[in-house]
């Protein structure tokens, strides 16, 4: 419903010359070579309207809603994507007010980040992300959203394993959900994991590429030529040979400290310094384990438990995936994530 005041989580900002050039800019890139120059000539008279200035800040399903409900203003009147703007124009984006969609239950949130368009909160072990008919992190997040006042729908843009613990990432509107999955589909919003690994990993970095799909009995994921291709990259952080295996990922002391390299890293600059073992020791069950650093490029359901089991190398107790019982669940964590922000355009680093 459209509304008339301003709202802190509001999106204020005023159109300029560089926002104008970029609808130039975007409209030569689809025209002939044999149409440009004559294109160039007639920019300036040409009018640009709302709606190209806002495709080249959000997707354009995203403010389907918002011009429907009338959320979208120029100068302070109520706007359509077809209205033309200058230089100087004033866009007021309003936030449209939700009702929560999960049953709002009390539970006790860490949380990592918060601004105006997301919620990074540290998931634990042992809880889903959102599954019906049980208590899930998304039941905590609605009283979270209930007692701050943030009338929003609870919307998640990463999914963790019910064992899986670290970065889970809830967008608070649906502008903030189309931007902010538009870079994880482009590999802008980075996804970096910590996991141990059954047996001594030979190659100190990797980029795994796999078809994968559900496999025929529904419960688990296999590498299959008819499934959608995955990215799984990792770096090898420590080989462990012949050890007690420490299930406690969190608290390695042999890991890179993640807060302190910067996130734009090749592979091949993590530290792998820290007692490293004879790497012509092959994979065997009696044969260690080994702690790697992952980026998930790709978001399919299993993927890394399934990228490692695949090369021999299940996440150490992972039993779906063939590893050795070892009386505790896997250990994997979403230790870090990186993102564009939506309104600073800075680069922001969350790490759990």
């Amino acid at each position: 419903m459209a509304r008339k005041t301003h709202r802190p989580d509001d999106i204020l900002w005023t159109v300029t010359a560089a926002d104008l050039e970029a609808v130039h800019t975007n409209k030569l890139a689809v025209v002939k070579p044999s149409k440009k120059q004559e294109t160039v000539k007639m920019s300036d008279a040409v009018d640009i309207s709302l709606g190209e200035v806002l495709d080249t800040r959000y997707p354009r399903k995203s403010l389907v809603k918002l011009f429907e409900e009338k959320l979208i203003h120029i100068n302070g009147h109520k706007a359509t994507p077809k209205d033309v703007v200058s230089e100087g124009d004033e866009i007021w984006i309003a936030m449209a007010k939700e009702k929560i969609d999960y049953e709002p239950m009390e539970m006790d949130l860490h949380i990592l980040y918060e601004d105006d368009d997301l919620l990074i909160v540290d998931k634990p072990a042992g809880v889903t992300v959102n599954s019906k008919d049980q208590v899930s992190l998304a039941n905590g997040v609605a009283y979270y959203f209930k007692e701050h006042g943030i009338k929003r729908k609870v919307r998640f843009l990463n999914r963790l394993d019910r064992d899986t613990t670290g970065c889970i990432v809830i967008a608070k509107s649906g502008l903030a959900q189309g931007l902010y999955q538009q870079q994880m589909d482009d590999n802008t919003f980075e996804k970096w994991y910590m996991a141990n690994v059954e047996g001594i990993v030979e190659a100190d970095e990797d980029s795994l590429v796999f078809p994968m799909e559900r496999s025929a009995d529904g419960i688990h994921y296999e590498v299959n030529p008819k499934g959608k291709e995955t990215r799984t990259d990792y770096s090898v952080l420590c080989r462990h040979q012949s050890q007690p295996v420490d299930n406690s990922v969190n608290k390695s002391q042999n890991s890179v400290d993640m807060a302190s390299k910067n996130v734009d890293i090749e592979l091949s600059d993590v530290d792998k310094s820290s007692r490293n073992v004879d790497k012509s020791v092959y994979n065997s069950q009696e044969c260690g384990y080994t702690e790697v650093l992952v980026r998930l490029y790709t978001g399919k359901t299993h993927q890394i438990r399934v990228a490692f089991s695949h090369i021999g190398h299940p996440l150490v107790g992972d039993t779906l995936y063939g590893a050795q019982p070892t009386g505790q669940p896997f250990q994997l964590r979403a230790q870090k994530v990186v993102f564009t922000h939506m309104r600073t355009v800075e680069r922001i680093t969350v790490t759990s």
